[in-house]
């Protein structure tokens, strides 16, 4: 599994998946600062060191961040734009929500956060505080199914790679133009070549066949319910 340095400058789902991150990020920022500010401005006359105020921003950040994560799966940046914190192994809590905002006490151990998770393999979408805390990000909109890709491709070798096929006699000519039964695309005679990437099809209009496997709003597995429904096992969802 590459990492995300290495995906994200030939992968549109990750880059729009970061660009949806950065764009809540800022919105965050912009209602902590306004927060920070109700209680900055007061404490001002009061001679508050300049540290003491980056300190109470780090830690009013934190605040607001696992308060929103734990309670609604995001802050109102990541609501905005349809983006969901989902745990890995379980239900989202406030422990994952604490551990994964940590970083955002110190102001500038944010940066490093982002550039150590960016460098490691695995989801891409996780940043260092999340690979410790057991959580994600995903997108709960049409194009969540997408995204599907990052939790799969964990489980792929970075670069596929097939033996190569035993000898078999070789087939007769086919017309030009025409193909044997088998993988798309494929010579004729030729047998569909395996792979371990996820695979996904699409429709005449160019739009994506959902297969019904994966939640689309936070990955989970889907399981049938007995009554011709499925049901996704992290966060409840039925389809």
């Amino acid at each position: 599994m590459p990492s995300a340095f290495q995906l994200i400058g030939r992968n549109p789902a990750l880059q729009e998946h970061w660009i949806r991150r950065l764009l809540a990020f800022i919105i965050d920022g912009i209602i902590v600062i306004l927060i920070f500010l109700v209680f900055a401005i007061p404490m001002a006359f009061l001679g508050w060191a300049w540290w003491l105020s980056f300190s109470f921003g780090g830690l009013l950040w934190f605040l607001y961040s696992i308060l929103l994560e734990g309670t609604v799966g995001g802050t109102i940046g990541k609501k905005l734009f349809a983006l969901r914190v989902v745990a890995i192994d379980r239900n989202l809590d406030f422990v994952h929500s604490l551990v994964r905002n940590l970083s955002k006490i110190i102001p500038g151990v944010i940066l490093v956060d982002l550039v150590v998770g960016g460098l490691m393999q695995g989801d891409p979408r996780q940043r260092l505080f999340d690979r410790l805390a057991r959580t994600t990000v995903t997108r709960v909109d049409q194009g969540a199914y997408m995204e599907e890709q990052f939790r799969m491709m964990q489980h792929a070798m970075p670069n596929p790679m097939t033996m190569p096929p035993a000898p078999t006699p070789q087939a007769p000519p086919s017309a030009p133009g025409s193909q044997v039964a088998g993988a798309p695309g494929s010579w004729p005679g030729q047998a569909p070549t395996p792979s371990g990437w996820p695979q996904h099809e699409w429709d005449d209009q160019g739009r994506l066949l959902k297969e019904m496997k994966f939640c689309t709003a936070c990955g989970g597995q889907l399981v049938s319910r007995g009554d011709e429904k499925l049901t996704c096992v992290r966060c409840g969802a039925v389809y």
